[in-house]
């Protein structure tokens, strides 16, 4: 557990994986966060079920709540031996700017460092500045990869700006 201060409140968060009973409340979640930023719905086709879509024994997606509602969420999936894809790192609003999104990430990271994964990379939509800053502060650099198979929005530069995170 968390302990998040903000405002002069003590709140307390819970991280930890997704169960199958989250599934319909992840899932309007992610679909908030989407609809709130104004993203192309074509690239958010797996969120109705993210327990299989990260169900991987080198994978992970993860839930931050405060008491039984979700305020957070990240999730990890294997590209390859060596290299894991960070997906739906998203913060409920009146969470963001306090402190939660780098203890999803400090979760996200430790995951990866136990499954021997050597880098993490991601992409982010080219106008989602403030996560850019966010990933920029992380340690997150610029890269062009090739397209991958595992990775669909890796086929889309124009939309995406991709960035790589050295373990």
């Amino acid at each position: 557990m968390a302990i998040m201060k903000g405002k002069g409140l003590r709140r307390r968060i819970r991280i930890g994986k997704i169960k199958e009973e989250d599934k319909e409340e992840a899932y309007r979640f992610c679909l908030g966060i989407i609809e709130e930023m104004g993203w192309e719905k074509k690239f958010f086709t797996d969120i109705d079920n993210l327990p299989a879509v990260f169900k991987g024994e080198r994978e992970i997606f993860l839930l931050a709540k405060e008491e039984d509602k979700i305020i957070g969420c990240v999730g990890l999936n294997d590209l390859s031996e060596k290299q894991a894809l960070m997906r739906r790192f998203y913060v409920a609003r009146e969470f963001r700017g306090k402190g939660l999104a780098p203890k999803l990430f400090k979760r996200i990271k430790k995951f990866a460092k136990e499954k021997n994964y050597s880098t993490i990379v991601l992409d982010v939509f080219k106008n989602n500045f403030r996560a850019k800053r966010f990933y920029q502060k992380q340690g997150f650099i610029p890269f062009k990869p090739r397209p991958q198979k595992k990775w669909p929005d890796s086929k889309y530069p124009n939309s995406f700006d991709f960035r790589k995170f050295t373990l």
